[in-house]
């Protein structure tokens, strides 16, 4: 199983002098890993969401441990 804390790190990398911010990142037993981020003053759009997707699948090794990733906006 692909640590939360591990997840976290990872978005927290990319969110970085960013206006996004973390909400929650959780991953369950079969490694179905949930992001929801926040911006304060304007929504999330699409390719934020997109983006830290791509950041996070690319610092993870599928043929280490198969994963489902979704990232959403806190407003959605």
């Amino acid at each position: 199983m692909i640590p939360a804390h591990l997840i976290e790190s990872l978005a927290n990398e990319y969110l970085e002098g960013t206006q996004l911010s973390l909400v929650e990142a959780t991953v369950s037993e079969d490694n179905d890993i949930e992001i929801i981020i926040t911006r304060k003053d304007e929504g999330v759009s699409v390719d934020d969401c997109v983006n830290l997707s791509r950041h996070i699948e690319s610092k993870l090794d599928r043929d280490k441990e198969d994963f489902s990733l979704t990232v959403s906006s806190a407003g959605i």
